[in-house]
């Protein structure tokens, strides 16, 4: 892949993409079943134990943040795996000629938006990693008798976990289902980012164009590279913006649950330090969906200063009137949300995070009576 290799190499390993699915057809397909049948009965186990503690508020809120996290990557898998048709279209229009470097000056700066997007994916991944392996090691930590004694999440099982052999499978069902969730619920979570980054990028290099063009025919290509960024914004906005919001959602209510789970745990226990490595990832995902989001609205208002610095003046009647179009569209900048609402910026950022701590006064409050 030459467009977020990380992210699709990630899903390609974990069978859920595949970009020429001819090759080997069934035995991707039988793979890619196999994958989707463990993470959607994981997740049906933690729903059906969440109904089951729906009167114990402290069981409850164990429950509730892991099983919206993996409903959630339910949600953004069925989405990603329905509309994969929409998603090649939005690779090839990052493959146009238009949008590729002609010289080492473009060159440089998409590398340094590549760049960027490398150092967040190692992050956001090694933190994920690091945040389900301290939940998945309590139980191996605990071992009475050189034996596993409890599993590492609640979830429902329709047999009797006492049994030493099931309970031993039933533990590396879990380990398998959460790390293969991990791998995907990050490469899709940074693939929204990723697209968006890499629209910076070709917003720069569109800046850029405009600045260093000297002739009539570059300026026409300038004025339609800006207009293929903003189909690329509309394509992101229409793939992505049906997971984001039950995404946001999903989000704020875990932040909740995870903030009401910390202070039942010892401080120093790993309890307590898986649950605040958690805690991390959620608040991470959200700030990177947000941040990038913000820096797409700032950056495509470049355009309007770059198009006013550049030699207009020598450009015909029709050139001008283009550009002047294409200032016109930068100058409320290019946003994704939801007709409107839950649009990634920070200030969405601070109000879940306002929300979140109100919620998290009610649940304590509750508690408490």
């Amino acid at each position: 892949m030459d467009v977020l290799p990380l992210n699709f190499r990630s899903l390609q390993y974990c069978g859920i993409w595949y970009e020429f699915p001819e090759h080997l057809w069934l035995i991707k397909t039988v793979y890619r079943t196999f994958i989707v049948v463990v993470i959607f009965s994981f997740t049906l186990s933690e729903l059906i134990e969440l109904a089951l503690t729906y009167d114990d508020l402290q069981n409850l809120t164990e429950c509730l943040f892991l099983a919206l996290t993996f409903l959630a990557l339910c949600f953004k898998m069925i989405n990603f795996m329905c509309r994969q048709e929409s998603l090649k279209a939005l690779l090839n229009t990052f493959r146009d000629e238009i949008c590729q470097p002609k010289t080492l000056e473009e060159k440089g700066i998409l590398a340094k938006y590549q760049n960027i997007l490398k150092k967040v994916f190692i992050f956001y991944m090694s933190l994920g990693l690091m945040s389900g392996s301290s939940l998945l090691i309590v139980p191996l930590v605990s071992m009475e008798n050189s034996r596993i004694s409890t599993l590492p999440m609640k979830a429902y099982q329709p047999y009797d976990v006492e049994d030493t052999i099931l309970l031993n499978i039933t533990y590396f069902y879990q380990v398998f289902s959460t790390w293969i969730g991990i791998i995907i619920n990050v490469s899709l979570d940074l693939m929204v980012c990723g697209f968006i980054i890499l629209i910076c990028g070709q917003l720069d290099l569109c800046c850029y164009r405009i600045l260093c063009t000297k002739t009539k025919m570059f300026h026409d290509n300038n004025v339609r590279h800006h207009a293929v960024i903003a189909e690329v914004v509309r394509r992101v906005k229409s793939f992505f913006i049906v997971v984001i919001v039950p995404l946001f959602i999903f989000s704020l209510i875990t932040l909740c649950t995870s903030l009401f789970q910390m202070p039942e745990k010892e401080v120093l226990s790993l309890e307590f330090f898986s649950l605040f490595m958690y805690l991390s990832c959620m608040l991470f995902q959200i700030f990177i969906y947000c941040w990038f989001g913000n820096e797409l609205q700032l950056k495509s208002k470049t355009i309007v200063d770059a198009v006013y610095q550049s030699d207009w003046t020598d450009l015909t009647p029709k050139l001008r009137r283009h550009l002047l179009f294409t200032m016109f569209i930068s100058q409320n900048g290019l946003t994704i949300s939801f007709h409107g609402q839950c649009s990634l910026s920070i200030n969405t950022y601070v109000s879940i995070l306002k929300t979140s701590y109100g919620v998290f006064n009610l649940l304590q409050k509750t508690s408490n009576i």
